[in-house]
């Protein structure tokens, strides 16, 4: 199993993956077209972190985010974001006013970084096989992801997680060391725990 600096070649894996991983979330709703826009962001800003496991079979397992979220996702909009739209049009034309809403919602995205910290790296998003469940390759993306972090000159990291229903999730990253920092509604509907670690090299 290696863990590696993800590349474009490996866009089609990771976007399956995501839809494995995350059925019914709204970023899948938006259709493999849309996801993989997105997961090209973090190879192409400059600021975007993206690292993947490999075994002989293919990808197993990514973790994406960015050092910077606030330059993250404003240069992705500037540059890309007449494509998000265009690819976000099947999912709009099937469920238009909840789809509009989120979609709203997003373009005025900044990360969501705690308010006590002026700056810090986001961990947008980590995803594994189903036939990796159970065997480390989360935790090693989580470092090689933390790793990335600090070669980038920054020593927090952060990220947000449903409170209900991911006691697994909540209790991976509580046994990486992440503390949560807090707790709140987004979009005023669903409830989330943000968690953060100060890294260390």
């Amino acid at each position: 199993m290696n863990i590696e600096n993800a590349g474009f070649a490996d866009l089609d894996e990771v976007v399956h993956l995501h839809v494995q991983a995350f059925p019914g979330f709204f970023l899948t709703s938006l259709g493999k077209g849309f996801l993989k826009e997105l997961y090209a962001g973090f190879l192409t800003v400059s600021t975007g972190i993206f690292v993947v496991a490999r075994n002989e079979g293919g990808v197993v397992g990514f973790a994406a985010g960015t050092s910077d979220p606030e330059v993250f996702f404003a240069d992705l909009r500037r540059r890309r974001g007449a494509v998000f739209a265009i690819k976000a049009i099947p999912a709009i034309v099937k469920n238009p006013l909840p789809v509009c809403r989120k979609l709203f919602y997003a373009v005025r995205y900044r990360g969501e970084a705690p308010v006590a910290r002026a700056s810090g790296a986001l961990l947008s998003s980590i995803g594994i096989a189903k036939s990796a469940v159970g065997t480390g390759v989360a935790g090693r993306l989580m470092a090689a992801f933390e790793s990335e972090v600090l070669k980038r000159g920054v020593s927090f990291v952060y990220l947000t997680t449903d409170v209900q229903g991911n006691d697994r999730v909540n209790a991976f990253y509580a046994k990486h060391n992440y503390v949560v920092l807090d707790r709140f509604k987004q979009n005023g509907r669903r409830d989330m725990y943000r968690y953060g670690k100060i890294l260390s090299s």
